[in-house]
């Protein structure tokens, strides 16, 4: 009975100290609880989280690359141009860690979205960079950051052969949130432009009609 007594009472010691670590991870690590808890020897089960969420919960780093931007998208790593060269570096290689970057969109991770809008200041035309910043506003609602970017990209770009892709691009990005963006870029560019009967058409094949006048949607 001693021996008993004596494994009972050590087992609600070794329940406590992992009670007390457990809570300790919830409270310091919100966003990557389920990493921190593989740490320390949990296996994570989910039968409602889907296959993508999976794929997120157990990504880590698997090159410097990656260390590097999970330090930035942490707070440890001032951002810079070379941040910038890297995200890119690591979203064209050809076997690109997705699962490990996408979790900081879903959390509207505020250091990732000052890290394109710098990578936006020095490329404004990237496509990559804007359809990223989209993405990003699926989970961080930056509705206005958008539009901003998506009107200076309009504005800057020159080549009438990419400028209906750009426009549908800004619109498609836009128009769930009701904004029309070809009306707002209609407002911008005279009749008679090259941009302006670009918007025309687009507009035209859209079935997009602004009644007939030239106010356009105003946001």
């Amino acid at each position: 009975m001693p021996e008993k007594k004596k494994r009972h009472d050590q087992d609600e010691f070794d329940d406590e100290i992992i009670r007390d670590e457990v809570s300790r991870i919830f409270s310091e690590h919100p966003h990557d609880y389920i990493e921190k808890m593989e740490e320390i020897g949990f296996t994570f089960f989910d039968d409602d989280c889907d296959d993508e969420e999976q794929e997120e919960a157990r990504a880590k780093p698997i090159n410097s690359n990656q260390q590097y931007l999970v330090s930035f998208f942490q707070g440890n790593v001032p951002l810079s141009d070379r941040t910038v060269e890297i995200f890119l570096a690591e979203r064209r290689s050809p076997k690109p860690n997705f699962p490990l970057i996408r979790k900081y969109f879903k959390q509207a991770n505020r250091h990732l979205l000052a890290l394109l809008l710098h990578g936006l200041h020095q490329h404004p035309l990237s496509d990559e960079l804007l359809a990223d910043l989209t993405y990003f506003h699926e989970y961080g609602s930056i509705l206005d950051v958008l539009i901003k970017q998506y009107m200076l990209a309009c504005e800057q770009e020159e080549r009438m052969d990419r400028f209906p892709e750009l426009a549908l691009d800004f619109y498609y990005a836009t128009f769930p949130d009701g904004y029309d963006a070809l009306q707002a870029l209609k407002e911008k560019y005279p009749l008679g432009t090259n941009k302006r009967q670009a918007l025309d058409f687009l507009c035209e094949i859209e079935g997009i009609s602004d009644g007939g006048d030239d106010s356009g949607v105003r946001f």
